[in-house]
């Protein structure tokens, strides 16, 4: 096999595997990990980025030598692409990928996305028959202890404000029993969502949850009712209003009426995260 041609693809393969480290290593660097990652997977991102460089560096520093024992029966090969279109599909497979993350913006998930996306919209009855196990290495979920205690500090404040850190949560609680929360103030944010039946007059409030990745990343939204119909979508507003009780498909859910609503810049951390509940 010509020396000149594994010298060739050791060299590229080094090159491909710096490139990953070096994308990687820009997402981290200005944050944008956040499009694509729950923050407590990030950690495994960091390691891959070392392991690349690591991998890169020896591809450049170790030469591509190419050693063989005396054997008249040795039928040893080292196969790689044929010369050609053949070897530029094949590293085009990585090239274009690394190319394309450099070259185009990162987006944050919209109505576009939510319209192909389940809304979630009850954590509880999700719940039932599932493992008292976090789902993975890297969710931590609260108890339910910690759940129904959530509940009663909500049922005694005043105005309920949804924060990112129990956005799912308090989400879920409010359509779990919609009832018991009626007549409460409530502050959130989030963008301007309108599914197929969504009213005249209507919205979701909404965020995307993820658990681990943005693969699986879900709609969490509240219907608010209020002077709507001259915002866009996927703006992002801030909703102040008094929680009330509709019906959905013959199913009660909560509403916000009576809403003040604001614009806003889309928020550092647009994404909210889903850990869950532990079942005891």
């Amino acid at each position: 096999m010509d020396d000149q041609r594994i010298g060739f693809h050791h060299y590229l393969r080094g090159i491909v595997l710096g490139a990953m480290a070096l994308f990687l290593f820009r997402m981290t660097l200005y944050g944008d990990l956040k499009y694509y990652l729950a923050p407590k997977l990030m950690i495994y991102t960091h390691i891959s980025i070392v392991a690349l460089a690591l991998l890169s560096l020896v591809h450049f520093v170790l030469p591509p030598e190419h050693h063989h024992e005396s054997c008249d029966s040795c039928t040893h090969h080292h196969a790689l692409p044929k010369k050609g279109l053949p070897t530029l599909i094949f590293f085009s497979l990585f090239f274009l990928p690394i190319a394309t993350g450099f070259a185009f913006p990162h987006h944050t998930l919209g109505e576009d996305a939510a319209a192909n996306r389940m809304m979630n919209k009850n954590l509880a009855k999700q719940a039932q028959g599932a493992s008292s196990a976090p789902a993975g290495a890297q969710r931590t979920p609260i108890s339910q202890q910690q759940f129904d205690g959530l509940k009663k500090k909500l049922l005694r404040q005043r105005q309920i404000t949804v924060d990112d850190t129990y956005y799912t949560y308090i989400l879920n609680l409010l359509n779990q029993d919609p009832e018991i929360f009626k007549g409460k103030p409530l502050v959130l944010k989030g963008f301007v969502y309108r599914g197929k039946q969504t009213a005249p007059g209507e919205i979701m409030t909404a965020r995307f949850g993820i658990s681990c990745c943005i693969a699986d990343a879900s709609v969490y939204g509240l219907l608010t009712r209020g002077a709507v119909s001259e915002l866009k979508k996927d703006s992002w507003i801030r909703v102040s209003g008094i929680l009330d009780v509709t019906k959905h498909a013959g199913v009660p859910v909560p509403v916000l009426t009576r809403s003040k609503i604001q614009k806003i810049k889309e928020p550092r951390h647009p994404y909210v995260y889903d850990n869950g509940i532990l079942l005891d």
